[in-house]
């Protein structure tokens, strides 16, 4: 019986929607516009925050890659500074090193003619005076030129070379 009764009502219901149908359905589908414009302007309320964060995240890196762009140009500068700088002490050491050859070769040619000058020269080969070679020695230490018959290597082809 209950169902009799629940059933009378729901046509009794029924029967009211219908008549009253012209005000419910605009009523409804007003509410439903509702409920939709509010869902648009919460999500538009969060993607506003989102939007406002990146681009303060944004302006952020854009700052910090201009930093480092700054940081690169003079890095960059600096190196090109340094290389310049080597480059021209390469070509400084290139000219002492052409300078040091030079001298060894003309040294070494020196050498050699003054040991040619001496294998004809009889003085050369005649063996000096202790004496002499004391007297030397010590006028050359009063001047203050260091003694250096220490480190003078004997030659064996020289008649003094046990004086040194």
């Amino acid at each position: 019986m209950l169902w009799l009764t629940l059933l009378v009502k729901s046509k009794a219901f029924y029967t009211k929607l219908r008549n009253n149908a012209h005000v419910i359905i605009p009523c409804l589908f007003i509410l439903l516009v509702c409920v939709a414009l509010w869902g648009l302007n919460t999500s538009n309320h969060q993607l506003t925050a989102t939007n406002e964060r990146l681009e303060r995240l944004s302006d952020s890196k854009d700052a910090q890659i201009n930093e480092l762009q700054d940081k690169n140009d003079d890095l960059a500068d600096g190196v090109q500074k340094l290389t310049a700088a080597i480059q021209k002490q390469n070509v400084i050491m290139s000219d002492v090193l052409q300078q040091r050859a030079d001298a060894d070769q003309y040294n070494k040619a020196l050498q050699s003619e003054i040991k040619t000058y001496l294998l004809s020269d009889q003085c050369a080969k005649s063996a000096v005076n202790r004496d002499a070679v004391d007297r030397l020695r010590q006028a050359a230490e009063a001047n203050g030129v260091p003694d250096s018959h220490s480190t003078v290597s004997a030659d064996p082809g020289r008649a003094d070379s046990t004086n040194h």
